[in-house]
């Protein structure tokens, strides 16, 4: 192969990835930890921010780090607003440290966030990366024809 088709498949694998840069779209994010006791039970109030909750996208579950030892609460009710609160039943126990992540059903799980108010081990985004439709379909036409060219030369 001479210099220019080299080129032009360059350009087109370029072309090929440029469509899926990760992009971390509506991740959760834990802004506040508050626990309270009620009737002997201590209760965990967990407020979430998450960009356009809808029916189909939400946070499905809240993850607690209780002294090390992580409880998940799935029974949670479908927030509605971009800043919700869910109270969390812990029991009796009353840990020493908790930390929380609130995971999205598109998205993924947040950073973990501790009491207190200082993030986690982990920091920064994390999550599933949101791929928009139109990025999948150009990286399919894409790819056929560059597998298209390849063959031809």
């Amino acid at each position: 192969m001479n210099g220019s088709k080299l080129a032009v498949i360059a350009l087109l694998l370029t072309l090929l990835v440029f469509p899926v840069v990760i992009v971390y779209a509506n991740v959760p994010t834990v802004i506040s930890i508050t626990r309270r006791t009620d009737s002997g039970k201590i209760l965990i109030d967990v407020k979430v921010s998450h960009t356009d909750p809808t029916s189909a996208h939400y946070i499905s579950q809240i993850t607690l780090d209780l002294d090390g030892a992580t409880k998940t609460f799935t029974d949670i009710t479908k927030a509605t607003t971009t800043e919700a609160t869910y109270t969390l039943n812990i029991g009796a126990t009353n840990p020493k440290t908790i930390k929380a992540q609130a995971t999205c059903i598109i998205h993924g799980p947040s950073a973990w966030y501790a009491e207190g108010g200082t993030t986690g081990s982990t920091g920064g985004s994390s999550g599933m990366p949101a791929y928009p439709l139109e990025a999948i379909i150009l990286g399919a036409i894409l790819s056929v024809a560059t597998l298209l060219l390849i063959k031809k030369w």
